[in-house]
């Protein structure tokens, strides 16, 4: 298949490139700099923003022959007030794949977006509502509680604990919203590779269709 991953230039992006290029599937990034991306057979690069309509339909057509019958996004949203980064690029997105007939999508996100909020451990909640923090995850819940379930997509939002730089390993997925995972809910992390391969198997499988699972290692 070929797969349109939003946020192809960032740390977790690049794993879910490596990931789903090493599994044979063909990979179009949509970002604002190319040349912060290496080549790659397999990989067909455009430049742009999804936050700009046309670009995403640019990306969308840019193998003519064989169109994304999925899509990634692991962007990263400012933590700035009024932000809508990761709002806008859903929209843009979900509208183009709307058009073009295809309804998978996987999402990166975080514990602690959503219903996940009061699950995760105190630390976290209070950063979350007294820091510049808020202004990302509120980004977040708009995707999470507003964009992605109220359409007919299959999605799959992965509500990720602490990211970090390790290894891929096995996965613990909560469909509980992170209930029951105690008060250091969300500080063992899961690793950036582990999460890119959750993404790509949410495009190959559906397993997690329609959900929410918070995920750790």
């Amino acid at each position: 298949m070929r797969i349109l991953v939003l946020g192809g230039n960032g740390q977790t992006g690049r794993l879910v490139i490596d990931e789903a290029l090493q599994r044979g599937h063909k990979i179009t990034a949509l970002i604002r700099n190319p040349s912060t991306l290496p080549a790659m057979d397999g990989l067909t690069i455009v430049k742009g923003t999804p936050v700009e309509p046309s670009n995403i339909e640019s990306a969308w057509n840019a193998v003519p022959g064989d169109l994304p019958t999925a899509v990634i996004v692991t962007l990263q949203t400012p933590y700035k007030e009024g932000t809508r980064v990761m709002s806008d690029a859903h929209e843009n997105a979900i509208a183009t794949m709307k058009k073009h007939g295809v309804s998978k999508i996987a999402t990166l996100s975080s514990f602690g977006v959503g219903s996940s909020y009061p699950n995760i451990n105190a630390l976290m909640r209070w950063a979350i509502s007294h820091t510049s923090m808020r202004h990302g995850f509120a980004d977040h819940n708009h995707v999470d509680e507003i964009i992605v379930k109220k359409s007919e997509m299959k999605f799959v939002v992965f509500r990720a604990a602490r990211l970090t730089m390790g290894k891929k390993a096995p996965v613990k997925f909560n469909n509980n919203d992170g209930k029951g995972l105690g008060i250091f809910a969300g500080l063992g992390g899961i690793s950036r590779a582990s999460v890119a391969a959750c993404l790509v198997n949410a495009c190959e499988k559906s397993t997690w269709d329609r959900s929410t699972p918070v995920i750790l290692n």
